[in-house]
């Protein structure tokens, strides 16, 4: 018994000896322009038990030893470890700070390997683009947004040119789970990063490949509570429309088409002055399509209202969000009907609620759950086929209603433009989307410092229900017809079409998917001294299940990741992920994707203390493999397919008959891309200059490629693909950014990033070229190719003399190709790679601002250049052709056609009513520079001061005017340089809005 009381006294003297070792570390922590911030978490690693939350000013109190490393943590968005080395400690929180969660694997830009660039949402929300795709223009290096014509289209995200012959589009991934990013806020953002780099994207496996893009929304905060309301009102102007000519201009021109085609003309000089007076426009029209079904601006609403707070246990973020958008279509059209408007409009109502719950001071729970609905409204036709009639229906052919009071219409242009607007109906979907994710982490500090397991759950249901209005219309068409028994022409009139009532059909389901994903992780993370380890070990499944035979995706991972820190000078990271997916065949559905990834902070090493300018100076090298899995099933299979019938017995009677399908794929594999990078990010003159500069290698392999033409048809069955095609991307980026204060009120900053790359197909599995220039391999990814024009036949004799033109046939005015391998004919052995590809070469963009006294400009500008653009838009640029297209002012007044006047200054090819594929195929004539440089965003604003708000209980009140795309200095006329496409229009877009705080 004595023995016993004595072990226990001594056990509890050693304990109080060590209790008493342990100092007390005081500090605060402040943000980048040096304000104390409330609710930061403050932990030593290892031991997230002793944890305490600063206050109102920033301070803290922390129990920790010498050696120790402490966690900072702001609202699960900010993160950054320090080691104890001083009883008291200054800590700032700034941008390099954002936290990257990544599969599990957390990182920042301040210690990460990687090349990864984070910016906050901040930066996004000087933008009120309703879309969020729209607001990352020139925000990034190493991604290229491209902005798209269409009511309802995304931007297109590329990131390091995309690299692949199967599609460039990255993995997008929000709050850890794949989930598309239209329906993200602005408002709702804590931070965005873009994982560029082989090491970032081997934690996605066979979806990293085309780079990742990580959306991180807000959480709670400790202690603290706001309540912020926005509200915006928008405009958005067409820009960039096409102007066609007039009736009696069409008439003129048609005429003349005619003439060069050698045929009579249709208009005599009775039909022309009947188009310039008017005086009988059933049968000589002068319709201005656009102007009459398009108003000259489209207005909406969005009105955000979030709360953010918590207490010492429970933390949330909220956000409910409405948007609207009251399309372009002329209204008097759209409400013709009393039973439905087909105006082009979209409603929007969402919700989002993240809830962190310390449920123990050792087990935490994260629930995230995003609910949307959407109402979208058009006319019944689509935006691209209505805009397809607008363009290409000439003003001449006959009014919008005649004089009978029906609708207008024609043998070759049965579809009235207006008519298909105001009179087939309207199409409408509804949306109902709930995306909801819950994760459960539990410290195993107590079974071995440091060690932690988790486990999560993710499911979204995204279902599109369809409603249909349909009905049709009676069109009037009226021709001049010869009659032979008098001799003279005659009105005759003909009524077509049907007109029948509207029929409602509102019992389709236009779409669905839902996603589960499962997620469970043990981690391991603790720090012994200066030496700091972290493990992983991770298993995560997906089942996608959309509408549909054979769309289903499943896939499964096996990952480690482990990581090693000394003294904050060297850090190690590496990465052993086996992911499987049910695309590849049975019993080989698994593939391994290694990563390793390296840092020097030479800012930290003794020879670089005493260089006070440097304040950050990391190099960094990786190297990685992700892959892509974007191929269909059952390619590995060769199955029965229907064919031709046969006639079988006494009485031959018809019966369908069966054969062998294509080929199946011996060796069926996924893309995988090996990436490199070597970079390195530096910060200097007290954090007020960052730059970040990243060379890199993309090297693809195992694309799946058609390769038909490497084998004969003699074969008799259908040529499978093969995993063959490669393509090498190679590039640039750099960033950098100047930030300053001068005097007490004047900040201001300039910034820019540069995005340079050159891909390059290796093998595209093309079959054999009888000249060298013919082959694809060797160029570009997206490169344009056609003939080299040179010039334009001027008469007869011209056309005797050149090589002979094998698309159709020739006459005076029309273009003139150089014959590439001299055999004395133009034909597809003449076509050339020409100009550049249709991707960049090179992007880039320049932000700056100011704010002086609460007033602040911000400007956004972003620009591409080494790229062409083929001009091959229907009546835009190619008019009149077969006599079922327009002609626009482009052709006419832009630049000077080829007449037997302007043979020798022409800069365009004679005009043409035929099909004409010698003149309308690709080739230099119709390329264009597609550079440009462009205003993406300006933001003027001004915060009230704290003097006439703080008596009304309001910590911020803003007011603001922004614009998107309010100009463009680029080459190309009467279209969206980026996307030359018939569809709804480009527009630019003004707000104006207020902000208020709580």
């Amino acid at each position: 018994m004595k023995k016993r009381n004595i072990l226990i006294f001594g056990m509890a003297g050693l304990f109080s000896l060590a209790t008493m070792a342990q100092q007390t570390v005081t500090g605060i922590v402040q943000d980048r322009y040096g304000i104390p911030m409330k609710g930061v978490a403050l932990f030593t690693v290892g031991a997230p038990e002793n944890k305490v939350i600063t206050g109102e000013n920033g301070a803290f109190v922390l129990k920790a030893d010498e050696g120790d490393y402490i966690e900072v943590r702001y609202a699960d968005g900010k993160v950054r470890r320090v080691w104890v080395s001083d009883k008291s400690v200054k800590i700032c929180l700034t941008d390099v700070d954002f936290l990257v969660e990544n599969r599990g694997v957390e990182y920042t830009e301040r210690e990460q390997t990687q090349a990864v660039t984070t910016i906050s949402g901040e930066a996004l929300r000087s933008n009120s683009s309703p879309n969020l795709t729209n607001a990352l223009n020139g925000l990034f290096p190493g991604l290229m947004v491209k902005q798209t014509t269409g009511w309802t289209k995304n931007a297109s995200l590329t990131v390091r040119g995309g690299g692949s012959l199967r599609g460039a589009e990255p993995l997008v991934i929000v709050d850890g789970i794949p989930r598309p990013l239209e329906y993200v806020n602005g408002d709702e953002v804590e931070s965005i990063s873009v994982l560029k780099d082989g090491a970032a994207t081997a934690l996605w496996g066979l979806r990293g490949a085309n780079g990742v893009i990580v959306v991180k929304t807000k959480r709670g905060l400790y202690n603290t509570k706001s309540v912020n309301v926005n509200y915006t009102f928008g405009m958005g102007m067409p820009i960039n429309q096409p102007k066609f000519v007039d009736g009696y201009t069409y008439a003129q021109m048609k005429n003349e088409a005619l003439y060069y085609d050698g045929l009579e003309p249709q208009y005599n000089q009775a039909a022309l002055d009947a188009f310039r007076d008017g005086s009988r426009p059933d049968l000589y029209a002068n319709t201005n399509w656009m102007s009459e079904a398009l108003r000259n601006h489209t207005t909406n609403h969005q009105l955000n209202l979030s709360f953010r707070g918590g207490g010492k246990s429970l933390r949330y973020y909220a956000l409910v969000n409405y948007k609207n958008d009251q399309g372009l279509l002329n209204e008097n059209l759209t409400q013709l009907s009393e039973r439905y408007d087909a105006q082009m409009k979209k409603y929007d109502l969402n919700a989002r609620i993240n809830l962190d719950v310390d449920i123990t001071s050792s087990t935490t729970a994260t629930l995230s759950m995003f609910g949307l609905l959407r109402e979208e409204n058009r006319p019944r036709i689509s935006e691209g086929t209505m805009f397809s009639y607008l363009y290409n229906t000439p003003s001449a052919v006959y009014p919008i209603r005649t004089s009978s009071g029906e609708w207008g219409g024609s043998l070759l242009f049965p579809n009235n433009p207006i008519a298909e607007i105001a009179d087939i109906g309207y199409y409408r979907t509804d949306r109902r989307l709930l995306q909801s994710n819950l994760r459960i982490h539990q410290d195993l500090s107590m079974l071995a410092k440091g060690l932690s397991a988790e486990l999560s759950l993710a499911y979204d249901n995204d279902a599109v229900f369809q409603e249909t209005g349909t009905q049709s219309y009676v069109y009037e068409q009226n021709d001049l017809i010869l009659n032979p028994n008098t001799g003279e022409y005659e009105i005759v009139t003909e009524k077509k079409g049907e007109d029948k009532a509207l029929s409602i059909n509102n019992n389709n389901l236009n779409s669905q998917y839902m996603r589960t994903v499962l997620e469970g992780k043990i981690g391991y993370d603790r720090a012994f001294g200066r030496h700091a380890v972290n493990g992983l070990l991770q298993y995560w499944q997906q089942s996608y299940v959309p509408k549909g035979r054979n769309n289903s995706m499943y896939r499964q991972s096996y990952m480690f990741a482990g990581g090693y820190n000394y003294d904050n000078r060297y850090a190690l990271n590496v990465i052993v992920n086996r992911m499987g997916t049910s695309v590849l065949s049975r019993n080989d559905k698994y593939r391994t994707y290694p990563s390793v990834s390296a840092a020097w902070i030479l800012s930290n090493e003794s020879f670089m203390k005493n260089l006070q300018i440097i304040d950050n100076f990391k190099l960094r090298a990786s190297w990685g493999r992700s892959g892509n899995d974007n191929i269909g099933y059952e390619l590995d299979v060769r199955y029965w397919e229907g064919t031709g019938g046969y006639q079988f017995g006494v009485t031959p009677a018809g019966s369908s008959g069966m054969h062998a399908g294509t080929l199946a794929i011996e060796k069926l594999d996924i893309e995988i891309a090996d990436k490199y990078d070597v970079g390195f990010d530096l910060q200097m003159l007290d954090k007020r200059l960052s730059l970040a500069t990243d060379f890199y290698m993309d090297k693809r392999r195992n694309i799946l490629v058609s390769n038909s033409s490497l084998y004969s048809a003699v074969i008799g069955a259908g040529i499978p693909s093969q995993c063959i095609g490669a393509v090498d991307t190679k590039g640039l980026e750099l960033s950098l950014v100047w930030r300053d204060k001068v005097g007490k009120n004047f900040n201001y900053y300039v910034g820019g990033n540069f995005s340079s790359m050159k891909t390059e197909i290796m093998e595209n599995g093309e079959g054999y070229q009888p000249y060298s220039y013919l082959y694809k391999k060797g160029n570009q990814l997206g490169q344009n190719y056609g003939l080299e024009a040179i010039g334009y036949f001027n008469d007869w004799d011209d056309i005797k003399k050149s090589p002979e033109q094998t698309f159709s046939d020739v006459r005076p005015g029309d273009i003139k190709y150089k014959d590439q391998n001299g055999d004395n004919q133009i034909n597809e052995h003449d076509v050339v790679s020409i100009g550049h590809s249709i991707n960049p070469g090179f992007f880039y963009g320049i932000n700056l601002g100011f704010e002086y006294k609460g007033f602040g400009i911000d400007m956004l500008f972003q620009g591409a250049g080494q790229l062409s653009r083929m001009l091959n838009t229907a009546s835009v640029y190619w008019p009149l052709r077969n006599g079922k297209s327009n002609l626009s002012k482009w052709y006419l007044e832009d630049n000077v056609r080829w007449t037997e006047e302007t043979k020798n200054s022409a800069t365009l090819p004679r005009l043409t009513t035929l099909n004409n594929a010698n003149n309308f195929r690709s080739s230099t004539q119709w390329l264009a520079d597609g550079s440009y440089l462009k205003l993406r965003n300006l933001n003027i604003y001004y915060n009230l001061p704290q003097k006439w708000i703080k008596p009304m209980r309001v910590n911020k009140c803003q007011v603001y005017v922004r614009g998107n795309n309010l100009f463009s200095w680029d080459h190309i006329d009467y279209a969206n340089c980026e996307d030359i496409s018939v569809n709804y229009p480009d527009l630019m877009s003004v707000y104006v809005g207020l902000n208020i705080n709580f």
